[in-house]
């Protein structure tokens, strides 16, 4: 039986002075004592976390800017909704939805059934064991720790026959009102991300409001295969929700997930429409077939496509089922990780107590205005005793990613290296960065950029799991100049001096997940990387 907590006294008040006060419905289920009880047993260790991610893109970016990782029926998680012999059709993700925000998830389908204003958590008519209480004291929890990111409610009525002005008075009344502070519901209709952090921001699946600010209404056809549509805010968004694969192989699904984030990613207005991207599907109960097994066929392929070939960013919220993978393997981890990933990252990259830039020195200036020589030639390279850079093998096209070569004696000249505000990192530096990762055994693969974009495979251990984003730039040797191992390894100076001829270096290679600290001549050419000077951030 499902538990009533009495949240005020107006009904009291009311009896006395024999007045309607507010139309709400003032009791409202608490928590059902199930969520965290894990009746399965508790999810497995997390593959990798991302609960600050956020933190690193500017306050001016709309959310329709970004690549966000959402869950299809986030409630649906196998631990502890108690499905039974149903969980196989039921089932949707392995994680809890505390676990999904620590994954990265930030966009969460939330199914609900009104009873009254008594909301708990389904999926089609099936109870999770769970209630709309539980999943807010989630998110609250998260965001008060994590205080740089934003959740996404998008709320729909499920398995119940409430007309949406009393869903919404009962969504209103019950839930948001108690805690107004944490929720964004107001215009604008696609809000900037500074507006947003630390809150919980509503969308809706419903027309009706009860006449209260209940954020903004995304609406769209059953199983559309890719529609855009209007909203009375005044902004468009494009749907890929074609989840019945009963008529369709996976193929064309596949294709259709890949055609939607292509859509966003070449948007030329990102802060005006939303692109929402459901890679889930389902063939019915009589296929056999369990949502798991069709994310064991989809999410690997869609993972491929955004590694491989086109980079891409602004492609918009992507609903994944079993984020983070399934307890028995079967449905790959990295799809969440890939997605917000493809994010684009502001220079400052808060780590732990530190804050980092999160790409390669690319300057050609000392910060006093000065050049830098850039030098070309292996043989003047090889008798430098100054400061100068170079792109790897004279190519300009590596710095895109990697930025450019440098000798210690720029890292360690006066007129200064690294821009205003910034500084070359010491070995110290680096080694509270490792430590912080995990230490040297996997502080490697913890740094590198995931995948084998720019890593040689198998890129051992490449998580980028505080989006160091660490590049295999290769490096330059001090003999007659000769480049070496780019895509194989990554080299960085440190700014400390190991005796006159050597000085401290950091480097990482494709086929382990250590990060190995040396010392190498002076006349080498690696990479940087600088620390912010003020660390608050």
């Amino acid at each position: 039986m499902k538990t009533l907590l009495f949240r005020s006294i107006i009904f009291a008040a009311l009896l006395f002075y024999g007045i309607l006060i507010c139309s709400c419905k003032k009791t409202m289920e608490g928590s059902s004592g199930n969520l965290g009880q894990d009746p399965l047993g508790p999810d497995r260790s997390l593959p990798y976390t991302y609960s600050d991610w956020m933190a690193n893109i500017d306050d001016s970016r709309y959310l329709s800017e970004l690549t966000i990782p959402g869950t299809h029926d986030a409630g649906a998680d196998f631990h502890t909704s108690e499905q039974g012999d149903e969980s196989q059709f039921t089932i949707a993700q392995d994680f809890c939805l505390s676990n999904q925000l620590m994954l990265g998830v930030r966009w969460f389908d939330v199914r609900l059934n009104d009873d009254g204003g008594i909301m708990t958590v389904y999926h089609g008519p099936y109870y999770l064991h769970k209630n709309f209480t539980d999943l807010i004291d989630e998110a609250i929890a998260f965001l008060n720790n994590h205080k740089t990111e934003t959740v996404v409610f998008m709320i729909k009525q499920e398995h119940s026959t409430r007309g949406d002005d009393a869903f919404a008075n009962g969504i209103w009344c019950g839930y948001l009102n108690p805690q107004l502070s944490y929720f964004w519901l107001w215009p604008p209709a696609i809000p900037q991300l500074g507006m947003v952090r630390g809150k919980i921001v509503i969308v809706r699946q419903f027309e009706g409001t009860h006449d209260y600010h209940m954020g903004s209404p995304l609406i769209w056809q059953d199983n559309t295969t890719g529609n855009i549509y209007s909203s009375d805010n005044n902004f468009y968004y494009y749907v890929q929700d074609h989840y019945s694969l009963m008529t369709v192989p996976t193929s064309t699904k596949i294709a259709q997930i890949e055609d939607c984030l292509s859509k966003a990613h070449t948007e030329p207005y990102p802060y005006r429409c939303y692109y929402l991207n459901f890679t889930s599907g389902e063939r019915g109960v009589d296929a056999g077939q369990s949502l798991e097994h069709i994310a064991s066929e989809i999410n690997p392929v869609i993972n491929n496509f955004l590694l491989s070939g086109n980079i891409w960013h602004n492609c918009g919220v992507v609903f994944v089922n079993f984020a983070g993978g399934s307890d028995d393997g079967t449905v790959p981890s990295d799809l969440v990780k890939t997605l917000v990933n493809l994010n684009i990252f502001s220079d400052s990259l808060k780590i732990g107590t530190q804050v980092w830039m999160n790409h390669n020195l690319r300057v050609t200036h000392y910060r006093n205005g000065d050049i830098i020589p850039q030098v070309q030639d292996p043989i003047a390279w090889s008798k430098l005793t100054t400061g100068a850079w170079c792109y790897y093998n004279n190519d300009q096209s590596h710095s895109v990613f990697d930025g450019m070569l440098y000798n210690w004696y720029t890292v360690q000249d006066p007129r200064g290296l690294a821009p205003a505000g910034w500084h070359v990192a010491s070995n110290a530096e680096w080694t509270t960065l490792i430590n912080y990762v995990g230490g040297a055994a996997v502080g490697g693969g913890n740094l590198k950029d995931a995948g084998t974009n720019h890593w040689m495979s198998p890129n051992t251990g490449g998580m980028n799991t505080v989006l160091f984003t660490a590049t295999p730039a290769g490096w330059r040797g001090p003999g007659a100049g000769t480049f070496i191992a780019c895509g194989m390894t990554g080299d960085w100076w440190s700014s400390t001096e190991y005796n006159s001829d050597n000085a401290m270096d950091q480097f990482i290679h494709y086929n382990n997940s250590t990060i190995y600290n040396e010392n190498s001549t002076k006349k080498c050419g690696y990479s940087v990387r600088c620390v912010k000077d003020d660390k608050k951030y």
